[in-house]
């Protein structure tokens, strides 16, 4: 007959069953986080079903009214076709809008359109002039109406203050 075999150490034991885990737990891990990109995956591309893409033109950086568009300030991003209507500037009408100046502030990523230019708005016979500014007018004299803030400092005033929005 063979000898009696020797127990285990005990912490042996106990280092075995803490690598063991550590391995389960970072496996574990690591399939949860594969299950949770192919699902994030499929919800995009079932969100962008039946959708085309179309490029557009945009400001690479914010531009002031006024200011004169020069060719390294555009960019092209994708919208879907749906929202892309022929006010917007395509890129291979992009020529056409280089040296023009703006009658609009436009931020960083916005599409152009072309109606944020002054060669849109030059033509403009007078009494159609004259029906814009009355309405702008007619729009400034609306009671409560919201006023965009400025700044972060005029906002906390106005919610600290308790001021009227």
């Amino acid at each position: 007959m063979s000898a009696p075999r020797k127990p285990l150490h005990k912490g042996l034991l106990a280092g075995g069953l803490v690598v063991g885990l550590g391995i389960g737990l970072v496996a574990g891990m690591a399939g949860a986080w594969v299950l949770s990109f192919s699902l994030i995956e499929k919800a995009k591309q079932e969100v962008r079903a039946g959708w085309t893409f179309v490029p557009v033109v945009v400001a690479n950086r914010d531009v002031a009214p006024g200011e004169v568009l020069k060719l390294n300030e555009l960019a092209q991003r994708s919208i879907p076709e749906q929202l892309a209507t022929s006010s917007l500037v395509r890129p291979d009408s992009s020529a056409y809008v280089v040296g023009q100046a703006l009658t609009v502030p436009v931020q960083q990523g916005e599409p152009l359109r072309w109606a944020f230019f002054a060669t849109a708005t030059e033509e403009l016979k007078p009494e159609e002039t004259r029906l814009a500014e009355e309405c702008q007018r007619a729009f400034d004299r609306v009671p409560n109406r919201p006023m965009p803030d400025q700044s972060a400092a005029k906002i906390r005033e106005r919610i600290l203050g308790g001021g009227a929005p």
